[in-house]
């Protein structure tokens, strides 16, 4: 079986999924389905708006990555990086995009609200950055608020990460580097860390964790 579509499985998703549908059960059995108490309408954002990452510096040097290591996420065969004007638009080998051409403008690193272009985020994985793509009819509320609290945290090690929806994601969460990609069923925070260990800073454009700012 393939590394990129498996069913990750852990404690928390049966109670991620019952939070995820917001159902309240009251007494004589009235189910009552929850669509506006406050805090669910505090975690949706404006459309467009960004939670921006700061990167100001290369990064933390990185020893070399070791060889023929069996790392997180399947190899994807790496397409040739060029740069492309705006108006154009590239293929590319996988969903998400793992390498090819791209624009010479970058994602804002960060959580984003709405999907940057591709030939953006392709940019952003050349710079040693890691994009976690979900699919926003697969990750309810409350899965999603503890895939951005991950990613927070993940970014005060390195800030190179940029988390958007992907409405034609074939899988509930996907992570990409540059030329890795690894699908997810569910939410699994051990197998994103793991993959953020593996992959940050790797980028082609990068020298052993020292990467363009």
């Amino acid at each position: 079986m393939s590394k990129t579509v498996r069913t990750r499985r852990n404690r928390n998703t049966l109670a991620d999924k019952v939070r995820d549908r917001l159902w309240l059960v009251v007494p004589f059995g009235l189910i009552v389905f929850v669509t506006g108490f406050a805090g669910v309408n505090g975690l949706k954002e404006q459309p467009g708006k960004i939670e921006s990452f700061v990167v100001d510096s290369p990064g933390t040097p990185l020893p070399p990555q070791p060889q023929n290591t069996d790392l997180p996420g399947d190899e994807i065969p790496l397409l040739e990086a060029s740069h492309i004007p705006p108006e154009e638009r590239a293929t590319y080998n996988s969903n998400p995009p793992t390498s090819g051409a791209h624009y010479t403008v970058e994602a804002i690193w960060g959580i984003h609200n709405q999907a940057p272009a591709d030939e953006q985020l392709v940019h952003n994985l050349e710079h040693g950055g890691i994009v976690i793509s979900y699919n926003p009819a697969q990750v309810g509320w409350w899965t999603l608020r503890r895939l951005r609290g991950q990613i927070r945290n993940l970014s005060q090690v390195n800030p190179r990460l940029v988390l958007t929806p992907r409405e034609d994601l074939d899988a509930a969460i996907a992570l990409t580097s540059w030329g890795y990609l690894e699908k997810l069923d569910s939410y699994d925070p051990d197998a994103i860390e793991a993959f953020y260990d593996a992959h940050i800073g790797r980028g082609p454009e990068c020298q052993d964790g020292q990467c363009p700012i």
